[in-house]
């Protein structure tokens, strides 16, 4: 039998240790629960959705949350988490769960700041809840008991399986996703003649790394690839997924790292790839076009450029951070902030027509290694090289094309012949070669998904 006096007496200790909290941290605190219908706010149902809520939300707040405690009585059951963020944040994070999740209306999530008050949606201009079952305001629909209890546990119950129904899909989505990366990887480092790249007949310029280091590498951040598709399936939105990815994206790099030996074979891949991957995914969650990709990627990369304000006061620098001080030079940066144009305007088309040209893939991914070459400004070259060096590459690739590259009469000749030059003098156009990559990732991924 329901304790009316015992359930009011929880309360008053849960909001006390609340404030304890609170005074103990000096930081924002975060309450969940499921708002569920009913004496026994411990059904299965109710207890599930909370375990699904709160699991989410550590995710959002990875590396922020500091304390975390579970209440589980007739209130039902509760996490409590002190978040180490601005209150405003955490709020706003808050609000689009519970907006924009499938579950959102099926929980309470408040947000309590230091001076242990909860925090409206009217305070940071958000609209007061809606009912779960009409339009009207939740807050009336509770007074008026406009619903029954079984109404509400209803559409709760419809809601589970709808998300359950989306975790399905999410994933098969997100695998999908994840094998054209690991494939296109592939792919790429598979090309031959590849002008001084590793390929399964040569190391190229490259002595500490060779076919096998490649293909370990590629199944080592394969899952990282995975993991961004799902987490941009969703509902968040672009600037918080591309900061949750780039978390994965350093332990991608440390995974690359231990399968490699310390060798790094795709750093820039993974920064590349992962954000044509999280851009993908959500274009498919969206259900927009496949043109939509490319503003999508330069929606999300906008403000990339950022990364290079204030690197002189840096004690270490990167590759790309240094040729940005010595030469101005934005390397992929600056490709992804265009939304990648050499890819959407050029080199896609080039693998397409080639391929109708001739069915066969390894000429059709030198013909578009080729074009790339002739266009893209290649940081690895002018790392290992020099700007002039970059520009002679350039040329001898735009010349070579322009006469019909690998197709043309003596292209694998010249091919060959361009790659044993290239080998001499320790030249790697590994810019290229990522973008080679995502050229066939796209290629893959629209047959895949729009040319059905």
């Amino acid at each position: 039998m329901f304790d009316l006096n015992r359930f009011l007496e929880l309360r008053e200790e849960r909001v006390e240790l609340q404030k304890n909290l609170l005074n103990q941290f000096n930081y924002p605190l975060i309450a969940i629960r499921t708002n569920y219908p009913g004496e026994n706010k411990l059904e299965p149902l109710a207890i599930k959705i909370t375990d699904i809520a709160s699991n989410e939300i550590k995710e959002l707040f990875k590396n922020k949350i500091i304390f975390e405690k579970i209440l589980e009585n007739l209130e039902g059951k509760i996490y409590l988490f002190i978040i180490k963020e601005k209150v405003e944040i955490t709020k706003k994070i808050c609000v689009e769960f519970e907006e924009n999740h499938i579950l959102g209306r099926c929980l309470d999530i408040d947000v309590y700041s230091t001076d242990g008050s909860s925090l409206s949606r009217s305070m940071f201009g958000y609209p007061k809840r809606k009912c779960m079952i009409c339009d009207d305001l939740a807050f009336v629909c509770g007074r008026s008991m406009k619903h029954s209890h079984q109404d509400i546990k209803n559409v709760i119950l419809k809601k589970y399986i709808d998300y359950n129904d989306y975790l399905i899909k999410r994933d098969e989505i997100a695998k999908k996703i994840g094998d054209l990366a690991l494939n296109s990887m592939i792919y790429e480092v598979a090309t031959a003649p590849a002008f001084g790249l590793v390929s399964p007949l040569t190391q190229g310029s490259h002595s500490d790394m060779d076919f096998f280091t490649f293909l370990k590498s590629s199944f080592a951040i394969k899952d990282g690839f995975e993991e961004m598709a799902k987490i941009s399936y969703s509902y968040l939105n672009l600037k918080d997924i591309f900061l949750l990815s780039r978390k994965i994206g350093l332990d991608m790099e440390k995974n690359m790292f231990k399968a490699t030996g310390n060798v790094n074979t795709h750093k820039g891949m993974i920064f590349l790839l992962g954000v044509v991957v999280v851009a993908v995914s959500k274009i498919l969650y969206e259900n927009k076009n496949f043109d939509d990709i490319q503003f999508l990627i330069k929606d999300m990369c906008k403000d990339i450029l950022k990364d290079f304000e204030n690197i002189k006061n840096k004690k270490e620098l990167t590759h790309g951070e240094k040729l940005f001080i010595d030469y101005g030079f934005t390397g992929v940066r600056g490709e992804v902030k265009n939304g990648l144009e050499v890819v959407f305007n050029g080199s896609l088309k080039i693998l397409e027509d080639s391929l109708k040209r001739n069915p066969d893939f390894n000429l059709a991914f030198v013909q578009t290694l080729i074009f790339l070459m002739g266009k893209v400004m290649d940081s690895t070259i002018v790392h290992r090289h020099s700007i002039q060096m970059l520009n002679r590459v350039k040329k001898e690739a735009e010349e070579f094309f322009k006469n019909g590259g690998i197709y043309e009469k003596t292209g694998l000749k010249t091919a060959i012949d361009i790659e044993n030059a290239y080998i001499k003098e320790k030249i790697s156009p590994g810019g290229s070669a990522d973008l080679l990559a995502v050229t066939i990732f796209l290629y893959f991924f629209k047959n895949l998904f729009f040319n059905k």
